[in-house]
């Protein structure tokens, strides 16, 4: 089956994700690519992270103890994002904590208290943390994103520098801050999943314009040209869109034509086009990493 329209055209990998034997996904909330092309997905089960190389081979996993399920943890794993350098940021909206590790699961560095939440009146850092995104400059940008509903930016050693954003439906504020993304002009893009939108900011915090044509967006990827992917639980079993820097929708796809997609939640794009999508599912039903090969 051809997914997808125009230029941007897709094909569904039949079981590209392989595991080892006994292992089965639980819940995978994130996905991201390292510049190998090794793809990391970011799970709520016992194998919290789990490496495939291009082919969809099992290539190691780590995490255990620190997110997912595990003995005294509670432990919701939500997103992850890997810089130019190949440092692992995690984020536990649970835990209320941001990890920076190496792609050997070595922790180097964590942003704030694990089990205890900021203060949501003075958006203290962090209140169920959802999302991390890099600039071009290098500055780091965080969603604090179910609790304090706002986004954090942080010098590339993690020193504060601004925080912006609270709780509402108008411009700037947010229902949910779901997840993030930085394009290569600067631009911030946050998914404002239960206001249905993507809202656009520059390096400081001020607000440019907003995306509409989105249903419940969870995860957003931009490509080196700029090219916007968004992934959205709405809209008939979740689905996969393709957008212009300008916001000007390219191609997308449903989960409706013939069930490809089962409540998807996070999202990567390889450089050859392919895109990678993180399910968590609904019920027993869908948890899973899918590779959806571009058509060229």
């Amino acid at each position: 089956m051809v997914l997808g329209e125009g230029d941007y055209k897709y094909e569904l990998v039949e079981s590209w994700a392989k595991l080892p034997e006994g292992w089965v996904f639980s819940l995978v909330s994130d996905v991201a690519i390292d510049s190998k092309g090794r793809i990391y997905a970011f799970t709520r089960g016992k194998h919290p992270v789990i490496v495939f190389d291009q082919e969809g081979n099992f290539v190691t996993s780590w995490g255990y103890g620190e997110f997912g399920i595990s003995p005294n943890l509670v432990s919701q794993s939500h997103g992850i994002f890997i810089d130019p350098d190949d440092k692992v940021y995690l984020t536990d909206a649970y835990q209320h904590v941001v990890r920076r590790y190496t792609l050997l699961g070595e922790m180097e560095q964590q942003w704030g208290t694990p089990g205890v939440p900021g203060v949501t009146y003075y958006r203290r850092e962090f209140n169920m943390p959802t999302g991390v995104a890099m600039g071009p400059e290098e500055k780091i940008y965080i969603s604090d994103g179910y609790g304090n509903r706002c986004i954090h930016k942080y010098t590339p050693t993690g020193e504060h520098i601004l925080t912006w954003g609270d709780a509402g439906n108008g411009p700037g504020e947010f229902a949910v801050v779901h997840n993030i993304g930085c394009d290569k002009t600067g631009r911030v893009l946050v998914c404002d999943r239960e206001n249905d939108r993507v809202q656009i900011f520059d390096p400081d915090g001020k607000h440019m314009e907003t995306w509409e044509d989105v249903i419940a967006p969870g995860d957003v990827w931009i490509t080196d040209d700029n090219t916007v992917y968004v992934v959205e639980q709405g809209g008939g079993g979740g689905r996969v869109s393709v957008f212009s820097p300008e916001g000007e929708l390219l191609s997308r796809f449903a989960g409706s034509q013939g069930g490809v997609l089962e409540a998807p939640h996070g999202i990567c794009v390889d450089g050859e086009g392919s895109v990678y999508v993180a399910e968590i599912g609904s019920g027993n039903q869908g948890q899973r990493l899918q590779k959806f090969a571009r058509r060229q």
